[in-house]
């Protein structure tokens, strides 16, 4: 495997203190001159919420453009980003474990080395600023990011046509091309993907989360769920939080 990395060094890493502004300056002129498409890793999440930051304020898009994770998984900073912040979840627990035993080991007498101990993490929780495909179509990257942006809030095809430049017939097309889905399935997507979250993540009724995910009745949702997934909404959350 090969390819180009590159590295964002703040001046306030480097000893000298910057005002906030001139080091988000700084930023925003590094992620534009990165090759695009790119996907960035940020140490924590307060950086990666900083990140989003600078490619909003680069019209930069986020995820189509540059995709961006976190560390760290705090769940309220990732979700109050924009767009959401996809995060890596480290393993807490192992990691006070294997601190714990070699604290006990140092006490003990025993003389530990300067070896690292690498915990694993737990998975990656996936939100909206890494949810992306390839897309080299401009067009269709941008109804793509209006469909992932507001297909919860309950809208069509025919809203998707009045935001974007695109005849019908047209939009259909270079969408089975690309995508190998229609718009319409899309949005269905976008919006099942959503209501799995919900239904693993949160005790909120079934009813509650139809709303919540654009369906105007929750007995549509539940045969569109079973539909893509093979179990209905409340048997794949018993499944689970199982």
């Amino acid at each position: 495997m090969g390819g180009q990395s590159y590295v964002y060094e703040s001046a306030a890493k480097a000893g000298k203190p910057v005002p906030y502004y001139r080091e988000h300056q700084r930023l925003v002129a590094w992620v534009r001159k990165l090759p695009k498409p790119v996907g960035v890793i940020a140490c924590y999440d307060i950086k990666g919420q900083q990140l989003l930051d600078a490619c909003r304020d680069a019209d930069i898009a986020v995820p189509e453009e540059v995709a961006v994770i976190g560390v760290d998984n705090d769940d309220l900073l990732c979700n109050l980003a924009s767009p959401p912040l996809s995060s890596v979840i480290p393993n807490t627990r192992r990691t006070g474990y294997q601190a714990a035993a070699l604290l006990a080991r140092m006490m003990a007498g025993e003389s530990l080395g300067e070896e690292a101990q690498r915990i694993p993490p737990l998975g990656i929780a996936t939100r909206q600023s890494t949810d992306t495909l390839a897309i080299d179509d401009p067009d269709v990257a941008a109804a793509v990011r209006f469909i992932r942006e507001h297909a919860c809030e309950g809208i069509n095809v025919a809203d998707l046509l009045r935001a974007l430049p695109f005849t019908r017939r047209d939009l259909e097309t270079r969408f089975r091309k690309i995508l190998a889905c229609t718009p319409h399935e899309e949005i269905v997507r976008v919006r099942i993907d959503r209501v799995k979250q919900l239904l693993c993540e949160t005790d909120l009724p079934i009813r509650r989360i139809a709303e919540l995910t654009g369906f105007r009745h929750v007995e549509y949702m539940s045969a569109a769920f079973k539909r893509r997934i093979g179990l209905p909404p409340r048997d794949y959350r018993s499944e689970a939080q199982t």
